[in-house]
C-alpha cells in the first residue's frame, strides 16, 4: 500500500497545472489585446493617418501587418518611434531628429514605461523609445484599421477603434 502522502503530492501537482494554465490562458486569450490606441492625427487629409500605438502587455509586440478599409493593404505604413517626449503625431515628424520612421516589421514595440521611467530614459545616454505610431497612407480616406501582431509568439488580429474620428458619411 502507497503512503497517502503521494497522492497529495499529486494532487497538489496537478492543482498547481491547472492553476498556471488558467493563468496563461487569462493572460494570453482573455485579456484584452496589449495594443492600445493613444489618439488619431491625420494632418494631411483623411488619405494619412497617424495611430499612437501603445503597448500595454509585458513583452514585445511585433507588427506584422496593417490593413485598412475591410481588409485591403495601405499604399505605405510606417512605424514612427520618438526617442523623447514628443508624441508621433502632427506635422513636421519628418524633420524631428528624435522621431524616426521605419518599416512597421523593422522594430518592437517595447512595454510603456512609467512617467518616471520617461524622465530617467531622458537623462541616459541610449536612445530607448518611448513613443510609437504608425502612420499609414492610401490612396482613398481611411475609415477602418486593421492590425495583425505576434504576442508572446502567437499571431493576433485586431481592429483599432476609431471611434468619432471621422463622420460616417
Amino acid at each position: 500500500m502507497k503512503p497517502k502522502s503521494t497522492y497529495i503530492h499529486r494532487f497538489g501537482y496537478l492543482g498547481l497545472g491547472i492553476l498556471l494554465s488558467a493563468i496563461i490562458l487569462y493572460l494570453l486569450f482573455l485579456r484584452p489585446t496589449p495594443i492600445k490606441v493613444g489618439g488619431f492625427t491625420s494632418y494631411t487629409g483623411e488619405n494619412t493617418i497617424i495611430f499612437e500605438a501603445i503597448n500595454e502587455g509585458f513583452t514585445d509586440v511585433e507588427l506584422l501587418e496593417v490593413r485598412v478599409n475591410e481588409g485591403k493593404k495601405p499604399t505605405r505604413a510606417e512605424l514612427g518611434v520618438s526617442y523623447s517626449l514628443h508624441l508621433v503625431g502632427g506635422g513636421g515628424l519628418d524633420e524631428d531628429p528624435n522621431i524616426e520612421f521605419v518599416d512597421i516589421r523593422e522594430q518592437p514595440l517595447k512595454p510603456e514605461l512609467t512617467p518616471d521611467e520617461k524622465r530617467a530614459a531622458l537623462d541616459q545616454d541610449a536612445r530607448i523609445p518611448l513613443n510609437y505610431g504608425v502612420r499609414l497612407y492610401n490612396d482613398t480616406p481611411i475609415r477602418q484599421i486593421e492590425v495583425k501582431y505576434k504576442y508572446w509568439g502567437i499571431t493576433f488580429t485586431r481592429d483599432m477603434p476609431m471611434g468619432r474620428f471621422f463622420d460616417s458619411g
